[in-house]
């Protein structure tokens, strides 16, 4: 049997990161998502967001009881490290690679429900992975964020350089209109 690793939303301003577990012959699926907590500015440069990965992981490990003999295919983003050192130490056969097929595809639809969840409207699906598809998810998600920012900076990833400097800007912006009432 083979297992997939991926994860969904590392690129996305809104939102945790969804982490996703699929035995490929059997479809049997474990899914979570990292929360959003992780990614605010204390926990995001401290990088829980790792450990978060890996519990969900191990998790997953346990509920789909997956055995030392299957081979594991782990996603090479970064935010796997500490999930693949884990596997490794743990004597799991693993390869570190790009996640295509029933994982990469599962995942993804599973975030859009996730966003939706968080509520975004319709959010642009990532479908066949291509630069455009993650822009336009990227792009479409910060209009969102966009209208409302204040009331919607506790769905961002607040930890990234980018939104320190967003929201610091907002601030002061309110600040200006407050002192001028």
């Amino acid at each position: 049997m083979t297992i997939q690793i991926d994860d969904q939303g590392w690129g996305t301003p809104v939102g945790g990161v969804g982490i996703i577990i699929v035995r490929k012959e059997t479809f049997e699926i474990h899914y979570d998502i990292i929360p959003i907590e992780y990614f605010n500015l204390e926990m995001f440069r401290k990088k829980t967001y790792l450990a978060g990965a890996k519990n969900i992981v191990e998790i997953g490990i346990n509920k789909l009881n997956i055995h030392k003999d299957e081979e594991i295919e782990i996603c090479s983003g970064c935010i796997h490290d500490k999930t693949a050192q884990w596997l490794k130490d743990e004597g799991y056969r693993l390869t570190v690679m790009k996640i295509d097929g029933i994982a990469q595809q599962k995942g993804e639809e599973m975030f859009i429900e996730y966003l939706r969840r968080l509520g975004v409207p319709d959010p642009p699906a990532i479908v066949g992975e291509t630069v455009d598809e993650y822009k336009a998810q990227f792009f479409y998600l910060m209009d969102w964020v966009r209208e409302d920012p204040m009331g919607r900076a506790h769905l961002c990833k607040t930890g990234w350089k980018y939104f320190k400097k967003f929201f610091k800007t907002r601030r002061n912006q309110e600040e200006k209109l407050c002192l001028k009432k």
